[in-house]
């Protein structure tokens, strides 16, 4: 760890004095941009409506499966021990059902979230990539690994301009 520390000084000094501007060096902050671009809002707003919809079917399923439950509880001094047994069984059956259902509903819509999060990275990468190229930057940073920089360093503004124009959907 000192040595590091030492041959990181040595860098600094030998190193001449460069603009901040012709660094080859920048900083992004990823989760600004995902959280701030168009398509990036839209994948957000899109995750959390899909999942409050899940979110109210599942509660009406459970709703009719209470009620039918106390349906159920309200003939057992109607219905004879086996037919009042075979009642309970497949309410039982259909409850197990219920949570399979809710589970798959679940990894469903995980999955999905996922594959467009990731289809979206995908598209931001590129875009990145392409911007590091055309203007020669050898070292791009996130800004979560830095403990101090100076701002004149960071690209996030650019990059975010770059995605907003050129990803206009979500896939």
């Amino acid at each position: 760890m000192n040595l590091l520390r030492i041959i990181l000084a040595i860098f600094l000094f030998i190193t001449p004095a460069l603009s901040n501007e012709n660094l080859p060096v920048k900083y992004i902050d990823l989760n600004y941009i995902i959280n701030e671009s168009n398509v990036g809002k839209k994948i957000k707003e899109k995750i959390l409506s899909e999942g409050e919809k899940l979110k109210t079917e599942h509660k009406n399923l459970e709703k009719k499966l209470e009620n039918k439950k106390n349906e159920i509880l309200s003939k057992k001094n109607i219905l004879n021990k086996e037919d009042f047994e075979k009642e309970v069984n497949k309410h039982q059956k259909n409850v197990e059902n219920y949570h399979v259902k809710k589970k798959q509903d679940l990894n469903k819509l995980g999955k999905k979230n996922l594959e467009m999060s990731k289809n979206f990275m995908t598209k931001i990468d590129k875009i990145i990539m392409n911007y590091a190229k055309e203007n020669s930057i050898d070292l791009l940073l996130k800004r979560e690994t830095l403990i101090v920089s100076n701002s004149q360093l960071d690209i996030t503004k650019d990059i975010l301009a770059k995605v907003n124009n050129t990803i206009k959907k979500i896939d």
